[in-house]
């Protein structure tokens, strides 16, 4: 893989790590007062009924926006794709594509939102993987295989 491209990977990966992180720190910020009820019992319902799925309250909605969002997960995924770029590896096309319908998607359903933001390391993903084919394509290695 070329520099360019292993910066673009890393880039990618700085970015889905960031945009994790700054969820993760804002919602827990905007959702201080129902953090201590998570510690106190006040998500533990038993039996959940589908009324206590419906209207959540709001210890458990704030859980769900806070650490039960996508954002660590997201963090996780985003230092995976650090360590593909230094260790001179693009992730798969699926990992872009999906990355990207994710936050289109979110951002079409939730507006204004931070979702859109997504779009910029799918892109730069799509691009590395891109550079990689034609790279090898160049070279007359078949699609796939490995470095020689």
């Amino acid at each position: 893989m070329s520099s360019d491209t292993s910066v673009l990977v890393r880039r990618a990966g700085g970015m889905l790590v960031f945009l994790g992180c700054v969820h993760l720190v804002a919602t827990a910020v905007l959702s201080a007062a129902h953090i201590p009820g998570w510690f106190g019992g006040s998500m533990w319902f038993f039996p959940p009924g589908p009324e206590d799925l419906s209207r959540l309250a709001p210890e458990v909605g704030a859980f769900w926006l806070v650490w039960g969002s996508f954002a660590v997960p997201l963090a996780l995924i985003g230092a995976l794709v650090v360590g593909f770029g230094r260790r001179g590896q693009v992730p798969p096309a699926y990992l872009g594509v999906g990355v990207g319908v994710w936050a289109l998607g979110g951002a079409a359903l939730f507006e204004p939102s931070p979702f859109v933001l997504a779009v910029v390391p799918a892109v730069l993903l799509l691009a590395a993987r891109r550079r990689e084919t034609a790279k090898r394509d160049d070279a007359g290695q078949a699609p796939g295989a490995g470095p020689a």
